[in-house]
Formats: structure tokens, C-alpha cells, sequence
């Protein structure tokens, strides 16, 4: 049976332009925030916040049209809530610390529904550094622009006696006011998960003209609280700035001073547009229509978000933050926070890695302050852990960056976390079952009801991270012992089915078998696409599978086959299972993170032109400037974009190596530090050219269908000759396929 009904097909058939301003000039210029908004939970095009923040910025600042739905703000809705103070990472984690505020002209009692105002698009300005909307109910303006920690907002009222500017909040909210200093302050105390007692976000908000009164109701757990302004004259903004904190009021009220110290709102904007200005200028592109910079530069913007920022500056400039991983405690140093690593291990940390490694040296840093304070990586943090999808992918991340030549963090910190998740179960932060996994070899399918194989299989390749962070540490035998635990999915491999399948502690296998059933032993998807999930030894997949003329026949499989799903044990439709069906590329699943390095086996069995058509059939037809398919999920759909753009990718993060695909424009030029750059130009690029014809990397012959880590950061010149038709000669050689690092 076909899931996608042809109503809800005619729904999402053809891309919307819902940016009414253009989205030209700058790069900042360019990008879309409400990319990702035109779905829901049934259907994903990105399921984003409309996110207008600072690069990595601690508080988000989005519009909110329906607080009770999943997005909270999508493109369908015609009632205008507020902006909403957000730390929401996914819409499939809740939110915390966060708190609305909406100008209203009259009544600003009753729910937040109440005072809801009808708006339109074509009144409504979206970019990372500012956001505007009209207020048709108020005839009201609203303005913001963000900073790191701090947001400045001016209202545009019509002339009136009964203007408010109402904050509300689910949680408890402490609010006091001081209307000599024309400030108020609260604590917006919302939290499900991953914080300790007491925990809360502090905010200072101050006003650029003394307000009239200050009104409080409190219903439960909800607080609404009106700052009720004099008579304001029509186009005379109204200004208010806002400053956040984990830490304390004080510390809210310095990093307004030190985010925001004036009331020049254009000030503040360029100074926010500058900042991102500055981060996606790590990146030009030449020879992109005006949808494809759009839609580039709004992929490398969503990259830009998190991990958030988790901690604030002192006085002289110091870092210092609150830490979730030791019941609120402040400590010295950075932090990071909402977070998932089972989706961002795979491409949006090799991209930190590669393209802002300054932030990325910062990061690893700051989750090694976690593991100090809490005695664990984070798996999942939002803002402290979270029990949340599979596996350990920190080990990646610090394997992934000391191979490609990071050494800013300590090694043998970094060592001992890692050997501590490899070793001890803790669902929480990490891996659970993992004395099974010990014992068997793998995890059992009746010992762990659901999601069995997929935990062997990311718990193998983590081991292998495992090992490679041992072995910088100096710890060779751990390493070798960890090498060896790299292979357990030999042990979940049916050689019969041609799968991986679950397998039950009397070594038995699971039955009933399907392999287009979801769910059972495999999280979010089937034995067809989890079938690949051995990034550490393709080598050792391909002779599973009969050599590379029997991986080739089971790549063709995958992406040829029906993309019909069967509901397995989840009972029902979920919204990725929609997404398979409505892509058409088989069985292959770009719309979830584990299928993202499949398409580049094909450079394994030396047929690197399936990988070029896959790759740029993935990026025209499931990504444009509203949206993709699939869940944004912290920005590893979008890193996955910004990385094929450039024409390569990382297919095994913790190892230094990227696998060659298809260039998008014509030119993409990577910022490196030191002045350097790394420079792809693809001559004839175009659509329909696709196909590599041939290479020269500077200035040499070039066949092999990957790049060395090193290659790309010494600077230097990849050249490409793009054609129609494959040259099925090129990249086709023996010594022309990437190389095997787990032997």
C-alpha cells in the first residue's frame, strides 16, 4: 500500500517561495530562516525553528503561531503569538527555559491565544540577524535582532493609551519590577529533562522609556505579565532589550552591557548581520542560480546553530557557565549544549572540523567540561543529557578531530571518557546494554527489545573511534582490543538473508524476517538501510556481500527497488517512513542520518559515476531554499548539503579522508586558516553535467576518488571537467578507491 496519499502529495509537490523579501545580495542576505517551515510532524521538510539568532547563539529569538503544535511556528498558520525566547534543538525534543513576548493594543488578559493577531507573509521580513512582522489586529510592528545572549526588539505602535508588551511563560516565572530603571526581570523555569532543581534561564529586559504599570496573573504554572506603556505616538518605536542568563540576574543584566550597550537598533542589527557575515564567508560559491545560493547559503546557516553556546563571560572577559552535569554549579571554561550526536557525528562535526575549527577546538573543549563535571560525553544534551536515540558519538567527534590534526584538547581526558562509554552502560549519556555487547559479541534482540542490530552496529563503529582516540593516547593494547570489537557486525550478518538482522542471546536469529519492516531491531528505519552502517571497514562489508561485484548488485537494489515501507513494529506511519516513499530513490533513506554515507560505496567498488548521479539527484531534488526532506535535525542535513556543494564528503568520521561526488556549482572556495584556501572548479558544470570527466589537482592528473584531510588544508587547486555522460574510466582504477584504515 502507497503511504502518500495523492492529496498529500498534491500538498508537497512543487517548492513554495515563501520569502517574500528577496533573498539576494550577501550571503547573510540570501539565507532563508523560514527554510524548513512549510511541514509538521506527519511530514518533515526540515521541521526548523525559524531561527533568528547569533552563530551558536545561547538564546534563540522565533516567532511563535501556535505554541501547542509541532513546529511552533509553521508556514500554514494565520495567528501570530509572539517571539519566543527558545533552546527547542528538534521539534521531537521539548523545549526549555523559554518564555513569549507579544505587544498587544488593548486587553492583554487571558491566554496567549487570546491576544493572538492575524498576520501575512508578504508583511513579514526573515533573516538570521533581523525579523519583522505586522500585526494586523494591532497595527502593530515588530522588530528584533539578536546577539549571542541578548536580543534588542523595538514596537511599532499605532497612537494610543493602551499599549502592553506581555511576557508569558510555561513554568514558574519570578518577576519583579523597577520602573526607575524602566526594567523588569524573571526566570523562565521550564524544563522536561536534563537540568537539576532549581534550574532556570534569568532575563533582565530594560526599556528605552519608563513604563506606566506592571501587571502579573498567575494561573498554575503559567505567568503572564503585562508591562503596560504610556501614551506612544504613532511610528515612534517603542525600544526594549533583553539579556539572558544561566547563571544569575547579574550575570543577564552584564551580558546586556557587554552584547548590547546603546540603543541604536541599526547599530546592533549591522553588528549582528556582520557576525554572520563573518561565519559564512568561510565558504564562497560561484556559479550558483539565485535558488541554489539561496538554498547553500540557508544549508551552511542551519550548520551554524548548534551546538549552542552554553556558557557567558565574566566581568574581564572570562568564560564561565552553569553546568547541567553537576546540579548547577558554575564552573570555569566553556560549554555546549542541545546537541544530537546520533545525527551529528556523521557529517556537522567533520564540517566543524574542516571549516571552523576554531569553533570546534571550543566545542571539544567544552564537552570535555562535561565529562569532567558529570563523568560522562554527551549523547544527547539539551541542556544536560537526555535519554534520547542510541550509541556514543562523542567517540567520533574526538576521533574524528585528533585524526585530522585538532590538538587542542587533552588526549588522555578525551581517552578516558571514551574507554568509559565503550565499557559502562548508561542510557542517559551514551550506550545501554553494553555488558551484553561484551559477552556476545553483539546485542541481543531479546535482551533489548527494540533497536538491537542498530545498537551493535553503531556500538562497533564507536568502538573503532574508540580505538583510534586510545592509540593517540598512546594506549595501543586498548586500541587493538577495540579494532577487534570494530568487527561485531560480522556477528549480526546473515549470510542467507544477505542482512544484518537481530539476533537473540541463544544465537538464534529473530523471526518473523522482513527486510522492509521498520522498526524490531532496527531504530527508524529497515535491514535495507541499516545494512551499510559499517563506515569503519567497507572492505569487510563488500566481502559480506561477495566481493564488489555483490555490494555494487545490493547498492543498484537499494536505490532501484520500490520505495514501499511496511510499519513493522511501529504499528503506524511515522513521518520518515512518508518521506521514503514521497524521495523515489528506493530503499535509500537521505531523509535519516544513517543512510548519509551510502551513496559513496559505490567509490569502493570502482563505480564512482553512481555516486556523482545519486549525489546531485539527492541535492536538486530533495533540498531547496524552503526546506528538505527530513528532519533538520541540528544541522546534519544541512552539513551533508555544504559538503557535497564542494564535490566531497566525510564517509567514516575518524578518519582522515573524504570520498569524491558531484561539485553543485562552479567554483566553491573554502576558507582556511592562515590566509590558505582549497579551491574546487568545475568546468561545464551544469544539471544535466554531472558526470566527472576528469581531474587535476594542482595541476597534476588526478584519478582517486578521495582527498586526503591534509590535501584539502594545505590550500590548493581541485580541478574537475564535468560532462553528461559518465567516463566510467575515471576514478575506476585499483589503486583509484579509498583506502581501508581498520585492517
Amino acid at each position: 500500500m502507497n503511504i502518500v496519499t495523492l492529496l498529500f502529495a498534491m500538498c508537497i509537490a512543487g517548492p513554495v517561495a515563501w520569502a517574500t523579501a528577496p533573498l539576494t545580495g550577501d550571503p547573510a542576505d540570501c539565507v532563508n530562516p523560514l527554510s524548513g517551515a512549510n511541514g509538521d510532524a506527519e511530514f518533515s521538510r526540515g521541521n526548523t525553528v525559524v531561527a533568528i539568532v547569533a552563530p551558536f547563539g545561547m538564546t534563540t529569538w522565533a516567532p511563535q503561531t501556535d505554541g501547542d503544535a509541532g513546529p511552533f511556528y509553521q508556514m500554514k498558520h494565520t495567528q501570530f503569538e509572539g517571539i519566543r525566547a527558545t533552546h527547542q534543538p528538534s521539534i521531537w525534543i521539548r523545549d526549555y527555559a523559554d518564555f513569549l513576548v507579544m505587544p498587544v493594543v488593548g486587553s492583554w488578559e487571558g491566554s496567549r491565544k487570546d491576544r493572538a493577531s492575524r498576520f501575512s507573509h508578504e508583511k513579514e521580513i526573515a533573516r538570521p540577524y533581523y525579523y519583522s512582522v505586522d500585526l494586523d489586529r494591532y497595527q502593530t510592528r515588530i522588530e528584533l535582532t539578536p546577539t549571542e545572549r541578548c536580543t534588542m526588539m523595538q514596537f511599532t505602535f499605532p497612537e494610543t493609551n493602551e499599549a502592553a508588551i506581555v511576557f508569558n511563560n510555561e513554568g514558574l516565572m519570578e518577576t519583579t519590577a523597577d520602573a526607575a530603571n524602566r526594567q523588569i526581570r524573571g526566570k523562565a523555569s521550564h524544563v522536561t529533562f536534563g537540568a537539576p532543581g532549581g534550574f532556570g534561564m534569568f532575563f533582565v529586559a530594560e526599556f528605552q522609556q519608563p513604563f506606566e504599570a506592571f501587571d502579573i496573573n498567575r494561573d498554575g504554572k503559567m505567568t503572564t505579565a503585562a508591562v503596560r506603556l504610556a501614551k506612544v505616538n504613532a511610528g515612534k518605536p517603542v525600544k526594549m532589550r533583553i539579556g539572558t542568563s544561566f547563571i544569575s540576574y547579574e550575570q543577564a543584566a552584564l551580558n546586556l552591557r557587554h552584547e548590547i550597550p546603546n540603543w541604536d537598533f541599526a547599530a546592533t542589527k549591522n553588528k549582528s548581520k556582520a557576525a554572520w557575515e563573518k561565519e559564512l564567508a568561510r565558504v564562497h560559491i560561484k556559479g550558483a542560480s539565485p535558488e541554489q545560493k539561496s538554498t547553500f547559503y540557508t544549508a551552511l546557516y542551519r550548520s551554524l546553530q548548534f551546538p549552542r553556546i552554553f556558557h557567558e563571560l565574566d566581568e574581564h572577559g572570562k568564560k564561565r557557565h552553569y553546568s547541567p552535569f553537576d546540579n548547577g554549579k558554575i564552573f570555569d571554561g566553556p560549554l555546549y549544549t542541545d546537541n544530537g550526536l546520533w545525527d551529528t557525528y556523521r557529517a556537522a562535526f567533520p564540517f566543524f572540523v574542516l571549516y571552523t575549527p576554531d569553533w570546534s577546538a571550543d566545542i571539544l573543549e567544552g564537552w570535555l567540561n562535561a565529562y569532567r563535571e558529570g563523568g560522562r560525553l554527551p549523547a544527547w544534551p539539551s541542556p544536560g543529557n537526555r535519554p534520547c536515540m542510541i550509541g556514543s558519538h562523542a567517540d567520533s567527534i574526538y576521533a574524528d578531530a585528533w585524526v585530522k590534526g585538532l590538538r587542542t584538547f587533552d588526549i588522555k581526558d578525551a581517552h578516558a571518557a571514551t574507554l568509559k562509554n565503550a565499557m559502562e552502560s548508561n542510557p542517559w549519556a551514551g550506550r545501554d546494554h553494553v555488558e551484553d555487547y561484551i559477552k556476545f559479541g553483539f546485542v541481543p534482540a531479546d535482551k533489548r527489545k527494540d533497536a538491537a542490530t542498530s545498537c551493535t552496529l553503531e556500538y562497533a563503529y564507536g568502538d573503532f573511534c574508540v580505538g583510534v582516540v586510545a592509540r593517540a593516547a598512546g594506549k595501543e593494547d586498548i586500541a587493538q582490543k577495540m579494532f577487534q570489537r570494530a568487527k561485531n557486525y560480522e556477528h549480526v550478518w546473515d549470510p542467507k538473508a544477505g542482512f544484518m538482522r537481530g539476533k537473540l542471546s541463544d544465537g538464534n536469529w529473530q523471526e518473523p524476517f522482513d527486510p522492509l519492516s521498520w522498526g524490531g531491531p532496527y531504530i527508524e528505519g529497515n535491514a535495507w538501510q541499516w545494512l551499510w552502517s559499517v563506515q569503519q571497514d567497507p572492505y569487510g562489508l563488500m566481502k559480506l556481500l561477495g566481493g564488489r561485484t555483490g555490494m555494487s548488485a545490493k547498492l543498484d537494489g537499494l536505490m532501484t527497488m520500490p520505495s514501499t515501507t511496511v510499519v513493522g513494529s511501529y504499528g503506524h506511519v511515522i513521518h520518515e517512513m512518508r518521506e521514503v516513499e514521497y524521495s523515489k530513490m528506493g530503499q535509500y533513506a537521505h531523509i535519516n542520518e544513517p543512510d548519509h554515507h551510502v551513496l559513496f560505496f559505490y567509490n569502493y567498488v570502482l563505480q564512482p559515476w553512481k555516486t556523482q548521479q545519486a549525489v546531485r539527484r539527492v541535492m536538486d531534488e530533495l533540498y531547496n531554499r524552503d526546506g528538505m526532506v527530513g528532519d533538520e535535525d541540528t544541522g546534519e542535513m544541512s552539513a551533508w548539503y555544504v559538503f557535497n556543494a564542494a564535490g566531497f564528503y566525510p564517509f567514516c568520521p575518524g578518519t582522515p579522508c573524504y570520498l569524491i561526488g558531484s561539485p553543485l556549482f562552479e567554483e566553491t572556495v573554502i576558507q582556511l586558516p592562515k590566509g590558505k584556501t582549497f579551491t574546487v572548479h568545475a568546468r561545464n558544470n551544469s544539471p544535466e553535467n554531472r558526470y566527472i570527466q576528469s581531474a587535476r589537482l594542482n595541476g597534476k592528473n588526478f584519478t582517486k576518488t578521495w582527498l586526503a584531510h591534509e590535501t584539502i588544508t594545505a590550500g590548493g587547486l581541485l580541478e574537475f571537467e564535468m560532462g553528461p555522460k559518465p567516463n566510467e574510466k575515471w576514478g575506476s582504477g585499483e589503486t583509484d578507491a579509498p583506502p581501508n584504515y581498520l585492517n
